[in-house]
């Protein structure tokens, strides 16, 4: 079996040039981090209208079981920064994210201060090559949910997505308090067309961690509200990345939030896993392109507990006609 991780060059952590001239273009950059002890998820968010010139940055964290803004423990979302001078692989945004790769497509150091007592000090260590999409296709699983997942593996990545499983250590204060981190999350890079209106996104992208050798990655096209079809993904043993032959996503709503997750997966070599997870803390978010959903998942595989989180996606247009229809409540 041909090992996966050579597709993406050291270019890839820089702009890419607009595949149009259209105003929809954008490139995307996610750093997350995880507190299992306190059901804590927190995610820096980037999205970068490069023909534009303007970034939306979007700062969260969360550690309870309430949908409502409200109930988020810190949420900063600021729209029409001014794109800054220099690169992806290492800006300053005015809102006081600083992301910097510190070595090659190993290691970034993220960092973020508001100056009212909110501050990140993170390095986020590389425990796995970076991969495309290109790479995860799933096997007569179709065409994924975002454009970026659509695209041809034999032509040049003219719009593309890289995954990366990472470990983050260093510190958060939240509201004052301060937080020791030391769990994995991933991060992302895409870049892709994307409209903010009419999108038709409903998909799952999840993540599951077993301290630092064993990690899934779940990519998901929800056709149905309570099925997905794993399209892109992989299983990371240490630093090898093994592709999916086949996966299967089941969810329990109530109403608009996941309750439980249970995944049947197969890899490329042929093994079977049942992955099951419990939500145990979640917040929402509108943003232009979808209605979001995540949450601190609580993982069980063969009798091991891990930690990672669900990314739910669904079209804004879609569920509120579902609340018209009398089929969910708000």
């Amino acid at each position: 079996m041909t090992s996966i991780g050579s597709v993406v060059r050291r270019q890839d952590a820089k702009f890419h040039p607009p595949a149009n001239r259209d105003d929809n273009w954008c490139e995307t950059n996610w750093f997350g981090f995880t507190i299992p002890e306190e059901r804590m998820r927190g995610a820096a968010y980037a999205l970068f209208r490069t023909n534009l010139g303007v970034c939306r940055s979007m700062i969260q964290v969360y550690s309870q079981a309430r949908r409502h803004v409200l109930a988020m423990d810190y949420l900063r979302d600021d729209y029409h920064i001014a794109i800054p001078p220099g690169n992806l692989d290492d800006y300053r945004l005015s809102n006081g994210l600083r992301v910097k790769m510190t070595k090659p497509m190993e290691e970034w150091i993220v960092e973020f201060d508001d100056g009212r007592g909110n501050r990140w000090d993170l390095v986020q260590t590389a425990l796995m090559p970076p991969v495309s999409v290109t790479e995860l296709a799933v096997p007569d699983s179709g065409v994924g949910y975002a454009i970026f997942q659509r695209h041809d593996p034999k032509e040049p990545m003219v719009t593309g997505h890289i995954d990366q499983t990472m470990h983050v250590e260093g510190e958060v204060v939240v509201n004052g308090r301060a937080l020791r981190v030391d769990f994995p999350s991933n991060r992302d890079h895409s870049w892709s067309p994307r409209r903010e209106y009419g999108h038709n996104v409903m998909g799952n992208f999840d993540e599951a961690h077993f301290g630092r050798d064993l990690s899934f990655l779940l990519q998901t096209r929800n056709d149905e509200l309570e099925r997905g079809t794993v399209t892109h993904g992989y299983l990371r043993e240490g630093r090898e990345v093994i592709p999916l032959k086949a996966g299967v996503g089941r969810y329990r709503f109530d109403d608009w939030v996941i309750q439980s997750l249970e995944y049947e997966i197969e890899d490329a070599k042929g093994r079977t896993h049942l992955l099951r997870g419990e939500p145990v803390s979640f917040a929402e978010s509108y943003q232009a392109n979808a209605f979001t959903m995540t949450g601190v998942v609580r993982w069980s595989l063969v009798g091991e507990t891990g930690w990672g989180d669900f990314k739910w996606h669904w079209d804004v247009q879609k569920m509120q006609a579902a609340v018209r229809d009398g089929r969910f409540k708000l």
